[in-house]
């Protein structure tokens, strides 16, 4: 079984996800970890260089680069572990600089079609699946068996969002993370390769006044019953 769940950006899909696909028992598959990797690893990897693949970011040259990183990905205890070369990736992918070029990198048709094949090999090796990310549900899984968007207000998943830096001693105030996630969302919505939007059949969900207790317990709910759910049109839950 594949679980696609989409959204934006502090919409809630890490935590809820992980959560339920341990309950689940499922792989958990963070695809944005994949992206934030492909970022880090081209700036600080041997051979790479961020600033010359965001300045010019032609095809031929992505496709070049991405072939000369040693970036592994692989599944352990229905996790995904991110190897550069013999170093394990872990919290250096999760700072605000790291996202930001992992937004800017995500636009590049190289790097999408470089990524969505190591998702689909990864799922490939586990019987089930939660994924999660931007485009799991419309491009990498459509066909999954249960696809999901999960979404919030914007001053609702700023406060999440620096509520997470703060926790790792990065401050950022909020009208500045509402400020990052606009564009991030502009960005994700309106890049020619793999938009972000909800996928045809996902059903949609609110996250902005739910406990996470509260969305876990409704997506495993949903994955108990997948056939309950509409497979054509959107369905507000």
């Amino acid at each position: 079984m594949i679980i696609a769940i989409d959204g934006p950006a502090g919409a809630g899909k890490s935590t809820v996800c992980k959560i339920l696909a341990h309950r689940l028992g499922f792989v958990y598959l963070d695809t944005g970890a994949m992206y934030r990797a492909v970022a880090w690893a081209f700036k600080e990897c041997p051979g790479g260089d961020g600033r010359q693949i965001e300045a010019d970011p032609d095809q031929n040259q992505v496709m070049e680069m991405l072939a000369q990183t040693p970036l592994i990905f692989s599944l352990k205890q229905n996790r995904l572990e991110i190897y550069c070369g013999d170093r394990l990736l872990s919290e250096e992918l999760r700072g605000p600089q790291i996202s930001e070029a992992a937004s800017r990198i995500s636009r590049l048709p190289a790097v999408r079609q470089f990524l969505v094949g190591w998702q689909r090999k990864l799922a490939e090796q586990g019987t089930s699946v939660v994924a999660e990310g931007r485009d799991t549900a419309t491009v990498v899984f459509p066909e999954a068996d249960l696809k999901v968007y999960l979404t919030a207000d914007l001053r609702t998943r700023a406060a999440r969002r620096s509520a997470e830096y703060d926790e790792k001693g990065v401050k950022v105030p909020l009208g500045e993370m509402q400020k990052r996630i606009q564009q991030r969302d502009e960005a994700d919505s309106k890049r020619d390769h793999s938009p972000m939007r909800p996928a045809e059949g996902a059903i949609l969900l609110d996250t902005s006044h739910l406990e996470i207790e509260d969305v876990v317990d409704r997506l495993r709910g949903l994955a108990q019953n997948p056939a309950g759910t509409d497979s054509t049109a959107h369905k507000e839950l």
